[in-house]
């Protein structure tokens, strides 16, 4: 399966409604194929007024209205949608719409109330985000068990305002994918927009083996709001892209039979030593190990070295000189030994 390029919204809206749409306007115009909003309907059921931005949040909560537009856009330019959910009122209000991904963050990996409600709202078309960055493999380990479906995606990456490289450990990575072989994985990058390894550090993280890829999206680089310190441009989006494309090319089926090109280049006997005749053989007469040795020819030959071992002893069909390409035809198999 390609790698799916996620476009991320968060709270980079600051309440603006106005800006929210023309944020989505442009992501449905890009190369993105998900487009993932963060949904708050009861902020007293995610936050506690006594928390500093709690008045802050207040003030950036979308009507339920706003949101029917937000996704009424979003599923006319035919992007899939991935809500993050903070609250059960939001669970309700996103399942009106059906999402194709249902995201918990990882603040709230062991809400139980809330992994509870995604789990009632799912159907089978549905798939459950889980942020895993900065959570212990116990904590992961209790969320997929209180969902109790396989339809689950691990999310890495975290937000550090902005996250340093140092700090994204794809070892790390790589070791939970092992542990946990049934489900798929996500890379959400935070880096700096203004790293200049930023697509880099991107690419590298698409290139563990994950199905998903995450960037916030911003219409004003480094502009002063919120996830701005990671919200990379839309021409930066469309470098990461078109890196994805190569890498998915790169990556190709997985199958493990050659492909045209290993075929190519393991023709045997211009490319890969084909059996050699090291003495005049007549008809019928048996040919032993002692009698080949493989040489880089002139010539093709049907014959790879491994089947060329498996019919030696068997006897010759055909009177040959020192030096000829053996080939199967060269044999007759029917009294090999």
């Amino acid at each position: 399966m390609p790698i799916k390029l996620i476009a991320e919204t968060a709270a980079h809206h600051g309440g603006d409604y106005d800006f929210m749409l023309d944020l989505i306007d442009a992501i449905n115009q890009s190369n993105d194929d998900i487009v993932k909003v963060h949904v708050t309907q009861n902020l007293d059921e995610y936050m506690d007024p006594s928390h500093s931005v709690y008045n802050l949040l207040k003030g950036w909560i979308f009507s339920a209205s706003q949101w029917s537009e937000i996704f009424s856009r979003i599923a006319g330019a035919s992007k899939s949608l991935m809500t993050l959910v903070n609250d059960t009122e939001a669970v309700e209000l996103a399942a009106i719409y059906n999402p194709e991904y249902f995201e918990i963050h990882s603040v709230a990996l062991n809400d139980i109330n809330l992994l509870a409600a995604v789990k009632a709202n799912l159907n089978p078309s549905n798939k459950i985000v889980l942020g895993v960055g900065g959570s212990t493999l116990e904590e992961v380990e209790s969320a997929i068990t209180h969902l109790g479906t396989d339809r689950v995606v691990l999310m890495f990456g975290f937000q550090n305002y902005p996250t340093r490289y140092e700090d994204v450990n794809f070892q790390k990575m790589r070791r939970i994918m092992q542990l946990f072989p049934n489900y798929e994985f996500g890379y959400a990058d935070h880096t700096a927009w203004n790293e200049p390894n930023n697509v880099l550090i991107t690419l590298l993280g698409a290139a563990l083996g994950v199905k998903f890829v995450e960037k916030h999206v911003t219409l004003e680089c480094g502009f002063d709001r919120i996830d701005s310190s990671a919200a990379i441009s839309f021409d930066q989006f469309q470098q990461i892209r078109d890196g994805i494309k190569i890498l998915d090319a790169c990556n190709g089926n997985g199958r493990l039979e050659l492909n045209a090109g290993e075929r190519k280049y393991c023709d045997y006997g211009p490319m890969k030593k084909g059996p050699v005749l090291k003495r005049d053989v007549k008809i019928g007469e048996r040919i032993h190990h002692s009698d080949v040795c493989f040489k880089r020819t002139g010539a093709r030959t049907d014959l790879a070295q491994i089947h060329a071992i498996a019919l030696l002893g068997g006897n010759a069909s055909r009177d040959m000189e020192i030096g000829t390409i053996l080939r199967v035809s060269d044999f007759n198999v029917t009294e090999c030994v």
